[in-house]
């Protein structure tokens, strides 16, 4: 697509395709594809443009907690099994986890 003039609503409108601009000159601006607009930036540039969930999606789930300490690992995991935990267990966590863990499962 070829504008003349770029609005702000087609510039929110092409941002939450993914896509972006390149400028022809005098004036004119083409849709770029993301895949086009990366191309041959280092993996890190290319990650850091999505937003979290995005750079996670599609790995399994123990790469996306790879590197956690292990009580950011508990936060990861379903409602349904932290309530499953002992309250022996919960008061051997920082008061900053069990205090996340008890909001989210109410005890």
């Amino acid at each position: 697509m070829l504008v003349p003039t770029r609005s702000r609503s087609l510039d929110a409108d092409v941002a939450d395709l993914g896509l972006g601009w390149d400028d022809l000159g005098d004036g004119y601006w083409r849709r770029s594809p993301p895949e086009q607009r990366v191309a041959g930036l280092p993996p890190e540039q290319v990650l850091s443009a999505f937003p979290p969930e995005q750079r996670v999606a599609g790995l399994p789930p123990e790469q996306r907690v790879a590197g956690l300490p292990p009580e950011q690992v508990l936060l990861a995991l379903p409602d349904d099994v932290l309530r499953a935990l002992s309250d022996s267990y919960l008061d051997t966590l920082s008061a900053e986890t069990r205090a996340a863990i008890r909001a989210r499962v109410g005890r």
